[in-house]
């Protein structure tokens, strides 16, 4: 079976498109967070170039995070049972801060909700999520992201800005 992948081209067209939509939601977080510091957390591998575009269209001061989701199939010792566990490094501890989580593409859900939980356990005041594609066709948790640049009905994988296919 081969994957399904879906490239983007970056013809002028896309790209403007691109900059306009990172130029509107950049000014709707920085309405959002007015007269706030917001710490911008990064999801590492696929979020730096959304990162990059988004926090230079921001008019709030920003703190910028990058964090890797690592994920271990391990055995549950009280089931025996098969199962993945996923950890964040390093620790994002923005305690009674705003955090907005950027992700290239938002898919089952699975991963997010977790390290918004995980996030969670800080304490912050605030946090959201801006993703660059969501997929909610493929949600496994209800989990609705608060700034979305694109949403795509389709399966495909989507590759370009920044988004990874086989390590390219």
């Amino acid at each position: 079976m081969t994957d399904s992948v879906l490239i983007i081209d970056f013809g002028s067209q896309v790209t403007q498109l691109i900059a306009r939509r990172v130029r509107e939601v950049g000014q709707q977080i920085s309405e959002d967070f007015a007269g706030e510091t917001l710490d911008v957390v990064a999801v590492l591998d696929n979020a730096y170039v959304f990162m990059a575009d988004l926090v230079r269209a921001l008019d709030v001061p920003v703190r910028i995070h990058f964090i890797r989701a690592e994920m271990e199939d391990t055995v549950d010792p009280n089931t025996g049972k098969e199962r993945k566990e996923i950890s964040f490094t390093p620790e994002v501890e923005a305690t009674d801060g705003n955090v907005l989580v950027l992700e290239g593409v938002l898919q089952s859900g699975i991963t997010t909700d977790f390290l918004l939980r995980r996030i969670g356990l800080h304490n912050p005041r605030v946090v959201k999520t801006a993703e660059y594609i969501d997929k909610p066709g493929e949600r496994r948790v209800f989990l609705e992201p608060d700034y979305v640049l694109f949403k795509l009905a389709s399966n495909e994988m989507v590759v370009g800005y920044g988004l990874a296919w086989k390590g390219l």
